[in-house]
């Protein structure tokens, strides 16, 4: 039986620190259209609209647009397929039941006063930003081998890898979970029906957790004549808690048009990371190893800046039309825009009908990948480079005297790169998510 040899390099001590990269601020900042069934109904076209709790956490101004109290509460179904571009059978599905919204609106005023201060509204709120749940199959002809990476970086794995380092055949299983939770207190003052102004506390949970497993297989076999192959399985978790702060308003210069803008500050937040990886390689022999469990906190990690900005076009109570364009600027990547169109038709007293459609634009435009390094630890070498992402919806709801229920159908749909690791090809995924909003609510 032949021994194991360890690789030296990759068990490197444990005074060796993680570090966050590009694609870590992607998983813990990027958002999706998710909370109550109206929000969604409108692809989240709300800043200028308000009246909802969703839209009040993307403008705390909509909070003074509320005359009643309100018990809100939201359930969410999603399910997500991914499928390499070209290989179908690949496809990959994940499913998941949620909460994604509760708030309690407590409206303090009179709404029948025409001027002066009118009101001051009061909402606490939880509601989720992201849920993480999404697998990955992909598969690769001949390409540039993990391995010959190795060897460049000055890590043996005892493979010739210049002879065929084009040409591993590789297979990629990954699987994603996790969530980002948002948790708000909000005021908002109704000024003369005309001017509302809002600012609110943001407290925010996040978990992201990615398990992988890569292996190539080459052309050649061993004096046992088994093919040479190259493994790597690995897992990060990334957790951790923040706080920041929003401040908005909504202006109405006349009755049929609403202006709205808002900003959220930078978030200041404590980030946790662990790591774990292994790595094998067959050859003439066996060779394994572990990479040392990692883990490691960041406490002055920021959020980025985030704005946004809506107009809506309001016909007396048959419905409006919004648009919002929303701005995400960070440092170090590239701004992240998104363009909103929401519509709201209401043909009978009390019966809503919405449709709306989203585009957001790449987080990323450059490649980003965990470089392999002798004194650097991470083995999560994959990573993912969003090209766009769309969202078209619709909902119907039906707002009564005390009650409101709301029903929404979202469709979501992305378009990314997927690379192996840093010399990789890329591979073209298409992904996915269908949506189901209920959302029942008691104002009075």
């Amino acid at each position: 039986m032949r021994t194991l040899r360890y690789i030296s390099v990759l068990s490197l001590c444990l005074s060796l620190s993680l570090a966050l990269v590009a694609q870590d601020d992607q998983r813990l900042n990027e958002r999706q259209v998710m909370g109550t069934a109206r929000y969604v109904g409108m692809s989240g076209a709300m800043t200028a609209v308000g009246g909802d709790p969703s839209a009040v956490n993307d403008n705390p101004a909509g909070l003074g647009v509320y005359r009643r109290s309100e018990v809100m509460l939201t359930m969410d179904y999603q399910r997500d397929r991914t499928r390499q571009a070209g290989l179908d059978s690949l496809s990959e599905t994940a499913g998941q039941f949620m909460v994604p919204q509760v708030s309690f609106v407590i409206a303090i005023g009179d709404p029948d006063l025409d001027e002066g201060v009118v009101s001051n509204n009061v909402m606490i709120s939880y509601s989720r930003l992201r849920s993480y749940a999404r697998r990955y199959h992909t598969v690769m002809g001949p390409d540039r081998s993990m391995g010959s990476v190795l060897s460049d970086a000055g890590i043996d794995l005892g493979i010739d890898y210049p002879t065929f380092r084009n040409n591993a055949v590789s297979e990629m299983r990954l699987r994603e979970s996790g969530y980002a939770n948002e948790y708000n207190v909000d005021w908002a003052m109704n000024i003369s029906h005309r001017l509302y102004i809002g600012a609110g506390l943001r407290m925010y949970s996040y978990r992201f957790a990615a398990d992988m497993d890569y292996t190539e297989l080459f052309a050649t076999k061993n004096a046992e004549g088994k093919y040479h192959e190259l493994e790597n399985i690995n897992s990060l978790v990334l957790s951790g808690f923040g706080v920041g702060g929003s401040f908005g308003l909504i202006y109405r210069p006349c009755g049929w048009l609403r202006l709205g803008a808002a900003i959220h500050t930078p978030t200041l937040n404590t980030v946790n990371a662990s790591y774990t990886g292994t790595m094998w390689a067959r050859t003439d022999s066996l060779r394994y190893s572990d990479a040392p469990a990692l883990s490691e906190r960041w406490k002055d990690y920021h959020a980025p800046l985030h704005a946004s900005f809506g107009a809506a076009l309001q016909v007396g109570d048959y419905g409006l039309l919004s648009l919002q364009y929303d701005l995400n600027h960070t440092k170090s990547q590239p701004m992240l825009h998104t363009l909103r169109a929401g519509l709201e038709v209401v043909p009978v007293p009390g019966l809503y009908l919405n449709a709306g459609y989203g585009y957001e634009s790449t987080f990323r435009r450059s490649q980003d990948a965990v470089s392999f390094d002798p004194d650097f630890l991470r083995q999560d070498m994959h990573y993912q480079r969003p090209l766009s992402t769309q969202y078209a919806s619709g909902a119907i709801g039906y707002r009564g005297h005390m009650f409101l229920v709301q029903l929404a159908y979202q469709y979501r749909w992305q378009r990314l790169q997927m690379y192996a690791h840093e010399a990789a090809s890329p591979i073209d995924i298409n992904a996915d998510t269908h949506r189901v909003v209920l959302t029942l609510g008691w104002h009075n």
